[in-house]
């Protein structure tokens, strides 16, 4: 079996990454957990998988990680401009000096240099560096997460309205831990080198469909309500949300308008071999007391 290196293994894909591998019965010495402090894994240490420091600041720690790896999942830093290139760099230089033999990156559904999402154009230059390095890859380009609808329209379970700037625009929300499952049995199988991968829903939600899922998780009513970004904005600065986070969620609202979430694959399912979980389902799940 080779072996697998996976960055950001105390984070959360990247945990539920090797834990996916450990359930396929990878070996756990043919796993290498790579984390800024080793400390945060010590029961994968525990189990048998091999922990090793590695900083995105510090290209040298982690071309020492990942000496040895045949193959690297390469999980994208939080952080973004050019202090996630700066990160992402470091990441590929010291693959490329390990001689790593096949990188598999965490992208998102549609890269681009001039997209409004601001993660996107981060991701678009990382796979430009990847394809660049000449080391076989895969890319994993995914839409937002299906754990971010709570957290992003959970409010709505309290007014009774989903009020948003995205306009009609649709995402194709998945759950992490697809996400991880469908990582888990790429790394464990097969080649798929040099292939880009759509992970995203068969078929995008609107806002109204996020706002029905709601209704019907929760019991409740509650109906999509879409507000221009100006007005969008003011509403949020008018409940005193953080200035930082007051951009990162018109952003992404600007980005579920202008269509850059909106797609629809197969290709989640195909990977893992079962149906991803739908936002219904997840909803109901989530929102149901345990």
């Amino acid at each position: 079996m080779a072996s697998i290196a996976v960055t950001g293994a105390s984070g959360k894909l990247g945990g539920a990454t090797i834990r996916f591998l450990l359930e396929r019965k990878v070996a756990p010495n043919n796993i290498v957990a790579v984390v800024r402090d080793p400390a945060k894994v010590a029961e994968l240490a525990a189990r048998g998988v091999p922990v090793r420091r590695g900083d995105y600041t510090d290209s040298k720690s982690l071309e020492g990680a990942f000496r040895g790896a045949d193959k690297l999942l390469f999980i994208s830093t939080s952080a973004l401009g050019e202090e996630r290139m700066l990160q992402h760099r470091n990441v590929v230089n010291a693959a490329r000096a390990a001689a790593v033999g096949h990188i598999f990156y965490t992208s998102v559904i549609k890269p681009s240099a001039d997209a409004k999402f601001a993660a996107s154009p981060g991701h678009f230059h990382t796979e430009a560096l990847i394809r660049e390095s000449g080391i076989p890859y895969t890319f994993f380009r995914n839409n937002l997460y299906l754990d971010l609808v709570p957290l992003m329209f959970g409010e709505a379970l309290q007014t009774g309205t989903l009020v948003h700037n995205g306009g009609n625009g649709r995402v194709g929300f998945v759950a992490r831990e697809d996400i991880a499952y469908a990582l888990a049995a790429t790394l464990a199988k097969g080649e798929h080198k040099n292939r880009e991968y759509p992970i995203t829903a068969a078929a995008p939600y609107s806002l109204t469909d996020v706002a029905a899922a709601l209704s019907k998780a929760s019991g409740k009513s509650v109906t999509y309500k879409a507000l221009p970004t100006d007005e969008f904005r003011k509403m949020l600065e008018a409940k005193g949300v953080p200035a930082p986070i007051i951009g990162m969620s018109v952003g992404i609202g600007e980005a579920i308008r202008a269509g850059e979430f909106d797609a629809g694959s197969t290709e989640l399912q195909r990977l893992m071999g079962r149906a991803p979980v739908t936002l219904e389902a997840f909803l109901r799940n989530t929102l149901t007391p345990k």
